[in-house]
């Protein structure tokens, strides 16, 4: 039995420990190319989340991982058959609710873990400031070792690409059909902002390619993925054991005078 996964814990146990930081991973349902399956983003964020949190409660970190939120924001990319998608103030109702059931039990840090591009949560943790003493730590996972990600993969990709089927090929292989992965098309934006990365849109994703994905998969290994994962595993499992570590005052998480 693992404690530290509250799904899996139990009461006679669980009510023994005092924990001090939660994990709420969020993924998303949407397709991923041709060849990886819907899950994608919530089954690699759902892996990360649980190595990490093994290996922070292995650190001394009394960590409780919440179970994950599958479906993420997703409202331009529904032209693809079978994606789901909440609402934006769905998922903001989400943490506020989940951020509430932690005070009333005095859970009081949060580490939010994102799985998903559109997933944009910055403002949430925003609005939530004020309404809660929770102290909430937001991560998108893929960006925490820049330098990693661009050394591991020839062309990371931004959406079904080397990336994330070669963390798919090491995570769930049986699920991954590359030979039906497709290099596909990306329509190249018309105007000069946009073609110079300052000037941001909603991309209708049925438009803006033909295979739902972004990116090559074709240099993708199991190993690569390996690799990423683990170097990501450990950084997010070393900012658990500092959340968990750090005194709750008016400073945290910042450096003391």
């Amino acid at each position: 039995m693992r404690d530290w996964k509250l799904s899996e814990t139990n009461l006679s146990r669980a009510q023994q420990i005092p924990y001090e930081v939660a994990v709420l991973p969020i993924g998303a349902t949407e397709a991923h190319n041709l060849h990886l399956p819907y899950g994608t983003d919530t089954f690699q964020v759902e892996a990360i989340a649980e190595r990490a949190c093994a290996a922070a409660w292995e650190q001394g970190a009394e960590v409780l991982l919440l179970p994950s939120i599958p479906v993420g924001i997703n409202e331009n990319t529904l032209g693809f058959p079978w994606t789901l998608s909440y609402k934006p103030t769905t998922i903001l109702q989400m943490l506020r609710d989940t951020v509430g059931c932690l005070e009333q039990h005095r859970l009081m840090k949060l580490l939010v873990l994102n799985g998903h591009g559109g997933n944009e949560l910055k403002a949430f943790l925003r609005e939530l400031f004020r309404e809660t003493k929770v102290q909430m730590i937001l991560v998108d996972w893929w960006t925490v070792d820049p330098q990693a990600l661009q050394t591991a993969f020839d062309d990371p990709g931004e959406h079904g690409g080397e990336m994330e089927t070669s963390l798919m090929l090491h995570l769930r292989p049986d699920l991954v059909e590359m030979e039906q992965a497709d290099e596909g098309e990306v329509r190249k934006p018309h105007f000069t902002g946009m073609r110079e990365g300052w000037a941001w849109v909603a991309r209708p994703w049925d438009i803006l390619t033909t295979n739902s994905g972004v990116g090559n998969p074709a240099a993708s290994t199991a190993k690569k993925g390996q690799q990423f994962l683990q170097r990501c595993v450990d950084k997010i499992a070393q900012l658990i054991v500092e959340m968990a570590n750090e005194p709750m005052d008016d400073w945290y998480p910042y450096e003391r005078d």
